[in-house]
């Protein structure tokens, strides 16, 4: 399959690949497949057999599990550039522990689990490099714990709101990654209670909701928030 420019782009960016060669790269992505997913369509079921490992280049893809009485929880919501079910790949998984469904019109890039993890077999360096990438994301897990167990709402909201500024080129106008009651749930907070927080934020003058816009007016007054609870 022949990528263009700017899909290779990305993908040489994603730390899945970094410490490739550029031939073991150019193999890789020759077998590549490009996934568009609708708006509401699964990508992959919990229970699925795991054939391929992810990159969302589109759109914004929903991570959830089901519970044992049917109700959703939120693990993950992947935006452009970032990586999925590799972990599960690394663990010699054979069924993907999660559900994956597009939240918008997406495409994500499909690279064969079975060839990747033969290069990974071969390379000390690419081993090392996934390494750093799991364990950034295992400190990121430990801190998401943190927050949903360990302090309030409001905190959750703040500490949100400024870490997709920092995600966002420290740009103070965000553009919300999700419809505002998955963010809700994907932070533990009621749909109810998410919309009361950000109207208590607009009425303190420390942001402005515009649809899917928020734009922080007050950076310090967030991070004051946040500081409170830590």
């Amino acid at each position: 399959m022949k990528l263009d420019d700017r899909t290779l782009n990305i993908l040489q960016r994603s730390p899945l690949f970094r410490a490739f060669s550029p031939q073991q790269f150019s193999e890789l992505t020759s077998r590549a497949k490009l996934h568009p997913v609708a708006e509401g369509e699964f990508l992959f079921r919990q229970g699925d057999l795991l054939e391929e490992l992810y990159i969302c280049l589109e759109g914004c893809i929903k991570l959830f599990r089901l519970t044992p009485s049917g109700d959703e929880k939120i693990i993950d919501i992947i935006t452009p550039g970032n990586s999925f079910a590799e972990a599960v790949a690394f663990m010699r998984g054979q069924r993907y522990p999660v559900c994956a469904v597009a939240l918008r019109p997406s495409v994500v890039i499909g690279i064969n689990a079975i060839q990747y993890l033969g290069f990974l077999s071969s390379s000390p360096e690419l081993c090392l490099n996934l390494l750093g990438l799991l364990s950034r994301r295992m400190h990121w897990l430990l801190n998401e714990v943190d927050r949903l167990t360990l302090h309030n709402a409001t905190f959750r909201l703040a500490a949100y709101l400024l870490e997709a500024r920092e995600h966002n080129s420290s740009s103070n106008s965000i553009c919300l990654s999700a419809p505002k009651h998955i963010i809700a749930s994907r932070l533990s907070i009621k749909p109810e209670t998410f919309s009361r927080i950000l109207k208590r934020l607009a009425d303190k003058e420390l942001i402005a909701v515009h649809d899917s816009y928020v734009d922080l007016l007050d950076v310090a007054g967030l991070e004051a928030i946040v500081h409170a609870e830590l």
